[in-house]
């Protein structure tokens, strides 16, 4: 149990000259526990203010709160916060690349480490006209979590990059495609991250997107088109479209 007595003198311990001269980046952390009138969650709130570099020096101070508060070990784990793109770009060939960053409210990526993020894509079932010219596994609805279902990404590393390409789903039926009008089919995508090893996945705020497929005539030749968009939209960014001749 959290004693201010003994917390005081592992603090000396860590740092004899504590604010002596300078306001300690502990201040308001110190501040709080010296009221008697705290919660786990305002102490874990004011630990995850202090960084990473400055915690080697208060070493066994974090080391006795975190023995003696109970709760505050789960606590003051990162969260990841703050998905956005950082570029979302036409490629050569008829290709979507998209990268994605994030962060942790520590803001130390390396508190992260605990946490893994994938990729979650789903669909309905498409329309009677698109089915045919669509692979089996996309002609009901469905969904898959990556290539290989596998594919994931440490949240320490900060980024992740997804590229889509054009013909997607569309069976080698759909180059015998002879209109008229268009065929398309929609997918949602949304990215995930696990805190338990991932035995679970939880949806990250700001980061569904809808991947559109579509196929028409150009001439004698095969138009495949893509589109992928932020859901809801937030910017001109998070909206890019390509497409190849087949």
């Amino acid at each position: 149990m959290f004693n201010s007595n003994d917390f005081d003198k592992i603090l000396k311990q860590d740092n004899p000259t504590y604010e002596r001269v300078l306001t300690s980046d502990l201040h308001a952390l110190v501040a709080l526990l010296s009221t008697g009138g705290f919660t786990a969650q305002q102490v874990a709130a004011e630990m995850k203010r202090v960084s990473a570099e400055k915690w080697k020096k208060y070493k066994q101070t974090k080391a006795y709160l975190v023995r003696e508060i109970a709760m505050l070990t789960s606590l003051i784990r990162g969260e990841l916060v703050n998905f956005n793109t950082r570029s979302l770009t036409a490629l050569p060939g008829g290709n979507i690349k998209h990268d994605a960053v994030w962060a942790s409210d520590t803001g130390d990526l390396e508190d992260l480490a605990h946490m893994f993020v994938r990729e979650k894509v789903s669909w309905d079932t498409p329309s009677g006209v698109a089915r045919p010219f669509l692979d089996p596994a996309y002609q009901n609805a469905g969904q898959h979590f990556g290539v290989g279902n596998a594919v994931t990404s440490p949240g320490s590393a900060g980024n992740m990059s997804d590229t889509h390409d054009a013909k997607g789903a569309w069976a080698p039926q759909v180059f015998k495609f002879a209109g008229p009008g268009a065929i398309a089919y929609t997918c949602k995508q949304v990215y995930q991250c696990s805190k338990d090893n991932k035995a679970t996945w939880q949806d990250i705020p700001n980061s569904t997107y809808e991947i559109k497929r579509e196929v028409s005539l150009q001439g004698p030749k095969i138009k495949m088109s893509i589109t992928k968009n932020s859901v809801p939209p937030s910017n001109k960014a998070e909206r890019v479209s390509n497409s190849l001749l087949a």
